[in-house]
């Protein structure tokens, strides 16, 4: 029987991939902080990675637990109304409310740095869906008749 036996530390690793070769995903992974990076095709601006030294060379090793991550998402990515969007080309900042269009602000606008401009999709839906100040200060650039027609299609955000 112990021939067939499973080493489920094995298996949680393969499935839950927790650590890399840093020179196997060198070209797949953007750099966050010192030693923090993340991958790039990752929509998720909460899966950080870390740079770690080991005998055998330098690795990546997950940063957050895969089994929370699963419920959080799931739970948050359904539940959150807001969408934003980012053209480069125009280098404005489309924000959607339940994939109605609101509003559409450049970027320099926002004050927001130019290297962060490909991020804000990940963070800024979260931001706006948490902090009302924020949305309310977006909803602020409408004029008078389509914030009226907002609040007419959307009446929870006048509490925004």
């Amino acid at each position: 029987m112990s021939n067939f036996g499973v080493d489920y530390n094995q298996l949680e690793n393969k499935i839950y991939k927790k650590s890399y070769k840093l020179s196997d995903v060198k070209d797949k992974i953007v750099k966050v902080a010192f030693d923090i990076v993340r991958f790039k095709e990752n929509d998720s601006a909460t899966k950080l990675w870390q740079i770690q030294s080991s005998d055998d060379g330098e690795y990546i090793v997950a940063l957050y637990d895969t089994s929370e991550d699963m419920v959080t998402t799931a739970s948050t990515a359904s539940h959150n109304p807001w969408k934003v969007e980012y053209n480069k080309i125009g280098k404005t900042i489309n924000f959607y409310y339940k994939n109605y269009p609101i509003i559409q602000v450049a970027s320099s606008k926002l004050g927001i740095k130019d290297t962060d401009l490909d991020s804000v999709e990940n963070y800024l839906p979260e931001r706006l869906s948490q902090n009302k100040k924020l949305a309310c200060a977006l909803l602020n650039q409408l004029d008078n008749r389509s914030k009226d027609h907002v609040f007419n299609k959307y009446p929870e955000l006048k509490g925004a």
